[in-house]
This record gives structure tokens, C-alpha cells and sequence, in this order.
């Protein structure tokens, strides 16, 4: 059991709380390295009232300063608070091309989701989207326990990070060096 109960009820901080504990245990894994970062922050952001608390881990290179870049990410919500389903996925860019040039965001996605298709698919619960090419590649419904929450999303997420996280650096600078763009 755990030492902090959860309230059956939502509740935006104690869901910020949750998701900044996944952020502290994989920022002591080996794979996540200086160049790894994660935020934990509400959505939408203020002064609009929030809707729900949003989780985010992703490179520095990986032009996401104002969240619109690459990410996994997950969110925590009354609805999925109520379910006990949390949502995994990854974003590759919100908009159609990366922020300060003319490559298309596609660009990366493509060779990226072709070369982690495969893996992608075999892990229990992860499904892709019919456009796989989108922003929003696949995703994972992790039904979850409140004393477990913590310790499941950090699995996927250290798992996101170590297996995919080489592939898109890769992919990236890849599409960047082919278009002698520096980061």
C-alpha cells in the first residue's frame, strides 16, 4: 500500500505530484543522460484553468522549448483519473514542419516510425494510429492502480526512452545533416 494515499477523487496537484515522482526515478536511470530532460506541467497552461497535468521527457536537440516538438508524454486528467487508463505516446513535431526551417515534419517521422515499426508493435498494448506518419505516431493505454502508478510509467517510459530515444536522435540529426542544418 502506499505511504500517500490517492484520493479516489481528481485532484490536479496530487496528479502533478504522481508525475513528477515518474520524472525523478528516470532521471536516475543510465540512459537518461544530460541531454535528457522531462516536464511535468498542466494543460492547457495558465491563466487558463486547467484541464489536466501533462507529463513530457525529451532531448534538448529535439526543439521542444515550447512543447510542440518531440516528446513522449502522457496525461493525467479527471477522466482518466476516474478510469484508472493513462494514456503513453509520442509526439514527432505539432506543427507540419521543424521549427526554424522548411524540412517538413514528415521528413523525420517517416524514416523514424519505419525504422521502430516492428518494435513498436510487439510491445503489449501499443498500437499505431492509421496515419503512423502523423505527429502522433502510437500510443499505449496503461490501466493502472494508484499505489502502482509511479512505478508503471516509469517502466514505459524508461522504456520509450532507452529503445527509441537512439533511433530519433539518430533519424533526426540524419534529416538535419542532409539538409546542413546545425543544432
Amino acid at each position: 500500500m502506499s505511504k500517500n494515499p490517492v484520493s479516489k477523487y481528481y485532484d490536479l496537484e496530487e496528479a502533478k505530484r504522481l508525475l513528477s515522482l515518474v520524472g525523478d526515478r528516470i532521471s536516475t536511470a543510465d540512459w537518461f543522460d544530460k541531454n535528457w530532460q522531462f516536464s511535468v506541467h498542466q494543460f492547457p497552461p495558465l491563466p487558463e484553468p486547467a484541464d489536466c497535468a501533462t507529463f513530457q521527457v525529451f532531448r534538448t536537440d529535439w526543439f521542444n522549448e515550447d512543447r510542440q516538438g518531440i516528446h513522449f508524454e502522457t496525461f493525467l486528467g479527471p477522466k482518466e483519473w476516474k478510469k484508472q487508463v493513462i494514456p503513453v505516446m509520442m509526439h514527432i513535431f505539432h506543427c507540419d514542419v521543424i521549427p526554424g526551417t522548411t524540412i517538413k515534419r514528415r521528413a523525420v517521422a517517416t524514416p523514424f516510425v519505419d525504422e521502430v515499426f516492428d518494435t513498436v508493435s510487439s510491445w503489449p498494448g501499443y498500437s499505431f494510429r492509421v496515419g503512423k506518419y502523423g505527429s502522433h505516431p502510437f500510443t499505449c493505454a496503461v490501466k493502472f492502480e494508484f499505489d502502482t502508478i509511479v512505478d508503471q510509467l516509469e517502466i514505459e517510459f524508461s522504456k520509450l526512452g532507452s529503445e527509441l530515444g537512439p533511433v530519433m536522435e539518430q533519424t533526426l540529426q540524419s534529416v538535419l545533416n542532409q539538409n546542413r542544418i546545425r543544432v
